[in-house]
């Protein structure tokens, strides 16, 4: 399947218009109902990240297809290459020698980044892919002290920290509008009215026309469909935004265009839920299930292994819980692609910047404009660098 911008998805039926400042407020805490005496009636921040230690990191990175797959690349035997697929005993001894001949992985934060947003660009999207996970999941011992060298060199950099509430960078990219009055909130339940029509037309056409066995939906990312005007990240020096780089997510453009870049200052009272492992992601759909099997069951059959029912986070009721989601680069990197089960559905966590924080009420309390920024994302961070004009 290909992989589009969906600014059409985002603009439909949003009522936004440019003027409106979309994450600011003048003078916390009473600036927003973020903020606002009533806080605490939300429920408490989750940090999951200050309890898992880093042998349960390097479980979660092997179980999952992009956390194998990415550490093949950082071996430099990329899934499909310069390796032997005929069987598992061949693969698995083919992965062993690899990783005996291996040299260090690199350890510089943003080489790191890069490579990852190199894996992910078309992962999942491969012909190949399917039949050729099974055969890296029998490697995962095989794979584990690279996984172990990799939990040990991000760690410290901040793969599993909390959202940085010290500088929060949104990139607002030149085609999109400005949210309008009726603020972030209003556009959360705009979306969520949309999710739900294209999920029940998609039925319907379905029961009209039944194919037994059939997919249902083309639709593959987790991500609603107003993240772009609210979602931000940290920055990694000198990168001035993770959302720069190419990684597979529905929400960024394809093509040359510009953006400008802005810096914020998160609230100290802001409640967010965070994303630091798949059991994170599948609590927080179990807490807040929709229905979306008319809309996904395309990919996540095939990416999975199971048919649906399918759920995602109703963001209508998180927003009444939380101020934010973030998921954490390590969160994505252990999630991405899983089916995981919601009673007798699943969910799955796909289509997402990692380390970006999908706001759902206003939680920011100043903003600086840093610069512009013209080009196309990608995963090769000096040509995200030299398309960087800082103000």
């Amino acid at each position: 399947m290909t992989k589009v911008w969906n600014k059409s998805i985002v603009l439909a039926s949003t009522h936004l218009f440019s003027g409106a400042d979309p994450l600011v407020c003048e003078a916390p805490p009473t600036c927003s109902d973020a903020a606002s005496a009533d806080y605490g009636s939300r429920g408490e921040v989750e940090n999951y990240a200050a309890t898992v230690g880093d042998n349960d990191r390097v479980s979660d990175v092997l179980a999952s297809p992009l956390g194998r797959q990415f550490l093949l690349g950082l071996i430099g035997k990329r899934a499909g290459e310069q390796l032997d697929w005929s069987s598992e005993r061949v693969a698995r001894r083919a992965i062993r020698a690899a990783v005996e001949e291996r040299g260090a992985l690199p350890d510089d934060a943003l080489e790191l980044l890069g490579a990852l947003a190199h894996e992910t660009f078309q992962f999942g999207f491969d012909s190949d892919d399917e039949w050729r996970w099974p055969l890296v999941r029998a490697a995962a011992d095989e794979l584990r002290p690279v996984g172990s060298e990799l939990v040990a060199i991000t760690t410290p950099r901040g793969w599993w920290d909390p959202v940085d509430r010290a500088d929060q960078r949104l990139v607002h990219w030149d085609d999109l509008p400005e949210i309008g009055p009726g603020g972030i909130e209003a556009v959360v339940r705009d979306s969520v009215e949309r999710t739900r029509v294209h999920n029940d037309q998609a039925l319907e056409r379905t029961k009209a026309s039944p194919r037994p066995g059939g997919r249902v939906g083309a639709f593959w990312w987790s991500a609603p469909d107003f993240s772009p005007l609210t979602w931000t990240t940290r920055a990694v020096a000198p990168l001035p935004s993770t959302a720069l780089l190419g990684f597979i997510d529905t929400h960024q453009p394809l093509e040359a265009t510009g953006a400008s870049v802005y810096s914020f200052r998160i609230s100290p009272n802001a409640h967010v839920y965070e994303i630091v492992g798949p059991e994170d992601w599948r609590h927080l759909v179990e807490r807040f299930p929709m229905d979306v099997t008319g809309t996904h069951d395309g990919e996540w059959r095939e990416w999975g292994g199971v048919t649906g029912p399918w759920v995602l986070p109703d963001w209508t009721e998180v927003m009444e819980h939380y101020d934010g989601v973030h998921v954490t680069i390590g969160g994505y990197l252990a999630s991405w692609g899983l089916a995981l089960p919601v009673g007798a559905a699943h969910t799955m966590l796909a289509g997402w910047i990692p380390d970006a924080t999908l706001w759902l009420h206003t939680a920011s309390v100043d903003r600086r404009f840093l610069g512009r920024w013209h080009g196309t994302p990608t995963a090769n961070v000096d040509n995200v660098m030299t398309a960087w004009e800082p103000a």
